[in-house]
């Protein structure tokens, strides 16, 4: 007999955090993936300090999703326009889609993340055996 699935509450404190490496100072916390239970989506939070940029990145495997909690971000299309998403904006960037992030104000950026389907956060969790 199979058991019965439960509901789970996974604590941002509780999460691991995966620094990018330098230069950069974001720092991400996966909160469920694969390798914590997920079969679907992996999903974490990421914050950027102030004067961070990601680079120009598609994704050839999953959608991403992006929703912002706190600060204001640049979002950079490929064709060069810029956006601008503040606390509950949802950025979506589809299979393909080239785009960069960007903190555009004066305090952290802080944004959840997720990937659908999962893969994508494996390169987030390489960060720390890449040490």
């Amino acid at each position: 007999m199979s058991e019965t699935p439960k509901v789970k509450v996974f604590k941002f404190k509780e999460a691991e955090e995966f620094p990018a490496p330098p230069p950069s100072k974001k720092v991400s916390r996966i909160l469920v993936d694969p390798v914590l239970g997920s079969k679907n989506a992996a999903i974490g939070v990421v914050v950027y300090p102030p004067g961070e940029k990601g680079a120009m990145h598609s994704h050839d495997n999953c959608e991403e999703y992006m929703f912002i909690l706190k600060g204001k971000a640049r979002v950079v299309r490929e064709d060069g326009s810029i956006e601008i998403a503040e606390p509950y904006d949802l950025i979506y960037a589809p299979l393909n889609a080239k785009h960069s992030i960007e903190n555009a104000g004066n305090e952290d950026l802080v944004f959840v993340w997720i990937y659908v389907p999962p893969g994508e956060e494996k390169k987030i969790r390489e960060r720390k055996q890449k040490k």
